[in-house]
């Protein structure tokens, strides 16, 4: 690898690609930019290049770069506890990344993950076990470990956390359902108790030697409107209102996340949500000190690009030129079919003539859903070649599976192959 990194080195002033904006992207700005049509040529990626030294499929993740997301989070709510939600990347490169950070919280849904985050020595006083439905015995790995802050949504679970009352203090919180306009996931079937339900949820809890403390809602995944965060204080105000009234001491108010990414186009910064919710906190949640935060694909996606290799190229006979790839759907792909549209670059190993074709990708395996999404690119793409999908950073990791027994991308540091994933910005 040593010989790799070298030439990578040696040949980053030169590489050049014909059809690339020459500006750098900047946080929010849109994914795709518009392709230029003058060209004539477009130009190949060097093959001392990194990227056709990589194996593929495979995904090269930036810790670095989800420090940074972590940190422009953590600049918008000064006052806030932000606490990275393990379950959008738990690779230990970025857990360890960010536990190095000071005051780093962490947010977590299972017992595993609770286990990643001590071997990065981080204490269960930074981490909050905001999973409404836990399994009992992994509500024992996190009291083993220190975890001392639980979400519920239900007389059940506050039944299973009681059984730790007499001997540990256990703090919990009472998920709330709330809008969730502009949110793509919505995930309020799933999680969650109505205003007038979380009050009395809230007085069971402290009447089986629970220490109730607060409140948590989340408005959905990859979020972009701002205003939805204002909609959801606003909806669960009467119920923390009701509790304070009724001599609870409420003073943790958790946000969630749905912080997004701008796959496809601008999303809102942080500071546009924090400039929506800072003003509303003291007279919509009188007392809320503690205030949490839950950021996982804000984190998380832009800190991770894919590449992968075209293994095969065949017309149909509806007319689609299909474009088979060595990952998919399997390798952790699997919320493109819902929506999430990474933008994609080809990397072409000599200069071709630029020309707009459509291709329709594919991964590897035989299985009908291994499908991706429709593609323009500015050249030809044949056999060989390769794709680099940008800001797959979230949920592919975790995800990714051996069905069919092809492999599992392999998880690179960026900062050791010398591969910035700035330099090409995806353009289809």
């Amino acid at each position: 690898m040593e010989e790799i990194v070298r030439r990578a080195r040696a040949s980053r002033a030169s590489v050049t690609v014909a059809s690339s904006p020459t500006s750098t992207p900047t946080a929010g700005s849109p994914a795709r930019r518009p392709i230029r049509t003058t060209q004539s040529v477009f130009q190949a990626t060097p093959q001392s290049h990194a990227l056709w030294q990589v194996p593929t499929p495979s995904l090269i993740l930036s810790p670095q770069r989800a420090v940074a997301n972590y940190e422009s989070i953590q600049r918008a709510f000064p006052y806030a506890h932000v606490c990275y939600t393990v379950k959008s990347n738990a690779h230990m490169s970025i857990l360890e990344a960010i536990s190095k950070l000071e005051h780093a919280w962490f947010e977590v849904a299972s017992a595993g993950e609770i286990t990643a985050l001590a071997a990065c020595g981080v204490r269960g006083e930074r981490i909050l076990y905001s999973n409404p439905v836990k399994q009992a015995s992994h509500i024992q790995v996190a009291i083993d470990h220190g975890v001392r802050c639980f979400s519920f949504d239900s007389e059940a679970e506050i039944e299973k956390l009681a059984v730790h009352a007499e001997r540990h203090p256990i703090e919990v919180y009472c998920r709330m359902t709330v809008p969730h306009a502009g949110a793509m996931w919505p995930l309020t079937h799933k999680f969650g108790v109505e205003p007038h339900r979380a009050v009395d949820l809230l007085k069971l809890a402290r009447g089986r030697g629970l220490k109730p403390v607060g409140m948590a809602f989340h408005v959905g995944s990859q979020c972009i409107r701002p205003e939805t965060w204002a909609d959801a204080l606003r909806t669960i105000s009467p119920a923390w209102l009701a509790a304070r009234e009724a001599g609870l001491a409420l003073d943790l108010l958790d946000l969630g996340g749905g912080f997004a990414a701008p796959y496809v186009g601008p999303v809102p910064p942080p500071s546009a949500i924090a400039n929506v919710v800072s003003p509303l906190l003291e007279t919509l949640t009188p007392g809320a000190r503690r205030i949490m935060l839950e950021p996982g694909r804000g984190v998380s996606a832009t800190a991770g690009d894919m590449v992968l290799e075209v293994t095969g190229i065949a017309a149909r006979p509806d007319g689609q030129t299909w474009l088979y790839l060595d990952g998919g759907y399997f390798s952790g792909l699997y919320e493109i079919p819902d929506g999430i549209r990474p933008a994609a670059r080809p990397i072409i190993r000599e200069s071709r003539p630029a020309s707009m074709r459509t291709y329709r990708l594919a991964g590897p395996t035989c299985d009908s859903i291994d499908k991706l999404f429709e593609m323009r690119s500015p050249v030809e793409m044949k056999v060989g070649d390769r794709l680099l999908l940008k800001m797959t950073g979230a949920y592919v990791y975790g995800v990714s599976s051996p069905f069919n027994s092809f492999p599992l991308p392999q998880v690179l540091n960026a900062a050791e192959w010398m591969i910035d994933l700035d330099e090409f910005v995806g353009i289809c």
